[in-house]
């Protein structure tokens, strides 16, 4: 009886180990949660790594072709992990946003975030974590069109 106990009880330990694990994994780590708007925009999404611990607020501009298909400006955004992002339309075009985000690696959506009117102008904001060099795909969805531009944390931490 004390064997069968044993052999329950290491089996029990090693599904323990194995979650916790699978849980600290880079795919499990990785997030997007939408965010309180800063009060500030912060600055524009740099566009490459540029090695230097950067802003830990930044923007991408939503922009719109004549047709109403949306884009990123910039198009790639390096943050650093725990950087919030916002995402705010032209002002003289305020078009209602949706973006749904994509672990790139395991191509595991991690957040749909809807846009909210903030200051004449629709916006949101999310803070964003990850490990060095994790990419984030992201759809801008607007006027029924799909873009895809990244969201890559920096290699350095």
């Amino acid at each position: 009886m004390k064997t069968i106990t044993s052999a329950m009880a290491v089996a029990a330990v090693a599904a323990l180990t194995f979650v916790a694990a699978c849980s600290t994994s880079k795919a499990m780590q990785a997030s997007v949660s939408a965010a309180r708007m800063p009060a500030a925009d912060g600055v524009v999404c740099p566009s490459e790594d540029n090695g230097m611990k950067g802003p830990m607020t930044v923007y991408v501009d939503v922009q719109y072709t004549p047709d109403g298909t949306p884009s990123a400006a910039p198009d790639v955004c390096y943050i650093d992990s725990g950087a919030t992002v916002v995402w705010r339309d032209p002002p003289e075009r305020t078009t209602a946003f949706n973006l749904v985000f994509t672990d790139k690696s395991t191509h595991r959506e991690v957040a749909k975030l809807k846009a909210s009117m903030v200051a004449k102008r629709y916006k949101l904001s999310a803070v964003i974590t990850g490990e060095p060099e994790q990419q984030f795909k992201y759809g801008i969805q607007a006027n029924g069109r799909t873009v895809d531009p990244a969201i890559i944390i920096k290699r350095s931490q």
